[in-house]
């Protein structure tokens, strides 16, 4: 008989082995597996062939449009049409006709044969085209893509939300708002202590040394003035009030000269104050240079005033070659200093007579910052101190901080 004649014999029950029913090309019945006549582990069907095209494929699974039962499976095509209803497809399938049959196909967002569909969650298995900064969210037969805290857009893709920009930031009105990356930072203004979110005004005059003795301290929002007994020079009567110009930001150098946002009253000059300041004076005419190291070991100074990234964004306001100052370094309220420890140096580059016992220079340096009183360094050099470099080893060496 022809190969064709005996596979129908076979498939219609004929006990394999029997004559002419011996393997044919492509079968393998000795393997145990696909093609021996025996349903068996991951196979819906097997009649006993390695070919398609009669219901069961090459690989044991039941093709699309056939039923198969049996084993050997004997596999007949399904009946029925997709447009009375009477096609066994999924509820998440699309039906399509054929000739004579069906063809059930899963809808986008499931997998399956058609026959059973089920909802594939592209949030686990990586294929949602959500942003890196949105959430995804598994739905039937799809997903959704909302974006994080801190950013904005549709959820494919997000941007971030500049929350300072925009005034949607809960920092207090006497603190300085920092956007990042999502979210913001909030930082006191000098003279006000608290987390940014709320702040409160520091008292300086709780500090004994606030002001000269038999000086009267008054707080002010942000700030403190100092009043003596008599008005004695330097200070001078503005209106009903006994200032020192030459540190009062309302009166710096003179009465009534207000200093401008950002700036405070260093020796009668408006100079920038902000979340970092130190101030420089000493007792002679001459040229000395104050040098501030970062914790990143960037100098400011006379060769390298800022504001850059090479002075991790501090600047310098003047350098005093002949004066006895102040020279100035600060970081504007916009600026963040770098966390750590920070060195601070004076150097005596050209006094006459130069430096000596007889001929001392002595220094001051003033330190402000966020929350803190002001703290003063003082010092003389009986020497000359040059080395263009600031750290504890450097000869014009005076203290180390740490910020904040």
């Amino acid at each position: 008989m022809t190969d064709a004649v005996r596979r129908f014999v076979c498939v219609l029950g004929l006990v394999w082995g029997a004559a002419g029913c011996g393997p044919t090309t492509g079968e393998n019945p000795s393997s145990g597996g696909c093609g021996d006549g025996v349903v068996q582990q991951q196979e819906s069907c097997d009649d006993g062939l390695h070919v398609g095209g009669d219901g069961c494929d090459g690989a044991c699974q039941v093709e699309q449009g056939w039923q198969c039962t049996g084993a050997p499976s004997r596999c007949t095509r399904q009946t029925g049409s997709c447009a009375d209803g009477s096609a066994q497809c999924d509820a998440n399938a699309l039906c399509t006709e054929t000739s004579g049959s069906f063809v059930c196909t899963c809808k986008p967002g499931y997998t399956g044969d058609g026959t059973t569909c089920t909802d594939i969650d592209e949030c686990a298995n990586n294929t949602a085209t959500c942003d890196a900064n949105a959430t995804c969210t598994n739905t039937v037969g799809g997903f959704t893509c909302a974006c994080k805290s801190g950013y904005t857009g549709d959820g494919t893709t997000c941007t971030d939300v500049d929350e300072c920009a925009s005034n949607t930031d809960n920092c207090d009105a006497n603190a300085t708002c920092t956007n990042t990356a999502g979210s913001f930072t909030c930082a006191c203004k000098v003279g006000y202590s608290g987390n940014g979110v709320t702040c409160t005004d520091i008292n300086e005059c709780a500090n004994p040394t606030a002001c000269a003795p038999n000086e009267t301290c008054t707080n002010t929002p942000g700030h403190y003035t100092c009043t003596p007994a008599t008005c004695d020079a330097p200070k001078k009567t503005c209106g009903t009030a006994c200032v020192d110009t030459t540190s009062d930001a309302d009166h710096c150098g003179e009465c009534d000269h207000a200093c401008g946002e950002g700036q405070s009253c260093v020796e009668s000059l408006c100079l920038g104050s902000g979340n970092l300041q130190f101030s420089a004076t000493w007792n002679r005419p001459g040229d000395a240079d104050l040098i501030v190291s970062t914790p990143s070991g960037k100098l400011i100074w006379w060769e390298n005033l800022g504001p850059s990234a090479g002075t991790d964004h501090g600047q310098m306001d003047r350098d005093d070659t002949s004066g006895q100052g102040p020279e100035n370094v600060f970081w504007a309220l916009d600026k963040t200093p770098p966390s750590g420890p920070y060195h601070v140096c004076v150097e005596t580059a050209l006094f006459n007579p130069s430096p000596s016992p007889s001929t001392p220079v002595a220094y001051s340096i003033t330190v402000r910052r966020p929350g803190k009183a002001p703290q003063t360094f003082t010092g003389s050099y009986t020497s000359s101190a040059y080395s263009g470099t600031c750290n504890s080893s450097a000869a014009g060496y005076v203290t180390t901080i740490t910020y904040p």
